[in-house]
Parts: C-alpha cells; structure tokens; sequence
C-alpha cells in the first residue's frame, strides 16, 4: 500500500482557535484554506496518498488532526487531547482510522497530543508537554511496546508540543531546536541544530521521495536540511503558524518515509 496521509479541512471558526496568545490581526479562514490546499499538493507530489476529512465548525483546531492520534503501522492510538475543548475532534478521526488500522483509544485521566510524539526508529520520544501527561505516555507504552517501541520521555522549555522543536530527516538525524529540546535525548542519532529564534524551524515533513518540506517563512529552516545533505522543499503556512502549529500538525501519515529500524 503507497504512503498515505489523512487531513481535515480548514472551518471558518479557525479563526478562534485555541492559542497560547492573543493573534492579532484575527486568524484568516480563507488564507489558511489556500494554504492548506497548497500543503496537500505538495504532500501528493512527494508521493502520499491523501485523504481529507471534512472540517467541523464545532471545532476551530480540527485542522491540526496530528493530535488526535498516533499511527504505528497498522495499529492506531487515537488520543485525547490535552485541551478539553479539542477531545470532539477525535471520533471522526477513530472512524477513519478504522477502516485500515487496530484503533484503540487512550482513557481519562490520560491526556495526549500527537504532536508530542515524535518516532525515530523503533523510539517514540514523547514530550512532557502541558498537553501529554505521564498516563497519556503510559497509555502509549501499552500499545506500542509488544510492536517492538521504547518510549522515552522528553522535557521541553517553552514550546507547545515536542514537533515544535524537533523532527526527524530520516531514521538517523532529528532536527532540533536546541533553545527548547535537549539534544542529549537523542542518543545514538544524529542531531542537526537550527539556529535563530524560532523553534518552530526544526518542524519538518519528510516526504516518501525523500525530499523535505519546510515552513517558507523560516529560512533557517531551509539552511539546516540543506546542510544535513537533504533536499527542503518550501510550504507556506504562515497562517497556521500564527495558530501555533506548524507543518506536522496538519496531517496524519501513515508512513513518514522513515524506514523501520528491524527489530
């Protein structure tokens, strides 16, 4: 089965969704929708079969659908979100998995987010955000240690999720802001830092052709995969930045083009 990637369109009450400050001028609806549309293009081109799930109003975030589960092969931990206001978002997103995956769901008092969890290998490095408690990371050890994982805890400073601060180029190097993500955790890989002020320039995809995307308004960005000796492909998503997510957040895939580590 080719690379797939789930997503969930962009409602017109995006412009109230949660943020850890105040967005002035007000979120554009519209503007995130053009670019929304721009990132399953180039996630088409790069080789991901995708699917897009269509938007709830009920639900400003729901477009950032990588919190509301982990995808581990043919398995699935769909969440529950740190926020309370997003936990509405999940049921839709269970039923889709459903149709290919093992669902399984994680409990109260559990809370995760997808984006707290990064997977490099047979690792899932977890963040110990103000979104993913111990019990939400206990609940993904149950799923994902008899399919072969570890999961390692990962403290951060002063970012929302760990894929604001770090991702993986390929099953050997992460990308990392070293301002927020200790590089030391990655032990064994290795880490490229991204310098400036913005963490979220370590948040990037990995295409299944092995190209990278990047957020175009973060140069850094570019510079870094650049430097690693992979090649960054530019996404517009200035709008969800404001929002602050990032190019992660906006889709569910299947398989990141990270190669397994065997077992």
């Amino acid at each position: 089965m080719p690379p797939w990637a789930l997503l969930r369109g962009v409602p017109d009450s995006f412009r109230d969704c949660v943020t850890r400050v105040p967005v002035a001028p007000p979120l554009n609806p519209s503007r995130a929708r053009r670019q929304h549309a721009a990132y399953r293009a180039l996630l088409e081109e790069g080789g991901y079969v995708t699917r897009l799930l269509p938007a709830d109003e009920a639900h400003p975030d729901c477009c950032f659908i990588e919190d509301t589960a982990v995808l581990l092969g043919d398995a699935a931990l769909v969440t529950r979100p740190g926020h309370e206001s997003r936990r509405g978002e999940t049921a839709v997103v269970a039923a889709a998995l459903a149709d290919g995956c093992r669902v399984e769901a994680v409990a109260a008092p559990a809370t995760l987010d997808g984006g707290d969890v990064l997977r490099v290998g047979r690792r899932l490095f977890v963040g110990a955000s103000e979104r993913s408690n111990p019990a939400g990371r206990e609940a993904l050890a149950r799923l994902a240690a008899p399919l072969g994982f570890e999961v390692v805890p990962v403290p951060l400073r002063g970012v929302l999720h760990l894929k604001s601060a770090c991702t993986a180029l390929d099953e050997a190097t992460v990308l990392v802001f070293p301002g927020a993500v200790d590089p030391a955790v990655f032990t064994g890989l290795r880490v490229v830092p991204v310098g400036g002020d913005d963490p979220e320039a370590a948040n990037t995809v990995r295409l299944p052709d092995g190209r990278i995307l990047v957020a175009a308004h973060l140069p850094r960005s570019a510079a870094a995969v650049r430097s690693a000796g992979f090649t960054p492909v530019g996404c517009e998503v200035s709008e969800f930045a404001r929002a602050d997510g990032g190019l992660t957040c906006l889709s569910l895939r299947a398989r990141s083009g990270l190669a397994p580590v065997p077992a």
